[in-house]
């Protein structure tokens, strides 16, 4: 992942139940903050393996994906188990069974 890959990554998931008082959508999306920095070019940086993009919404969605271990997120209507708050808002715009409007999209951290 270019220039910002940190060789010692060993690929563990970062669980937000094991971090002070992590939460709540408000707490995770701290934590993922936490793991992201914009450089002086503009681009969005994992800290954990260096992954890099201009779109800031891109890399909350990456390690929300890829470093921390969520437990997932569950449809109201048909109680389908999705990876991310993202995925989850996409099945939701989708799902007639969903009781609830979808979630805002991570990118709004």
């Amino acid at each position: 992942y270019g220039q910002y890959g940190d060789q010692g990554y060993d690929g563990q998931m970062i669980d937000p139940n094991m971090t002070a008082g992590a939460d709540g959508n408000k707490d995770l999306d701290k934590l993922i903050a936490e793991h992201m920095f914009k450089d002086d070019q503009g681009f969005w940086v994992c800290r954990l393996c260096g992954k890099a993009s201009k779109h800031k919404g891109h890399i909350v969605g990456h390690i929300e994906a890829k470093h921390v271990n969520t437990g997932g997120f569950v449809c109201d209507g048909c109680h389908r188990v999705s990876k991310t708050r993202d995925t989850l808002r996409h099945h939701k715009n989708k799902c007639p069974l969903s009781l609830s409007p979808a979630i805002p999209n991570s990118a709004s951290l």
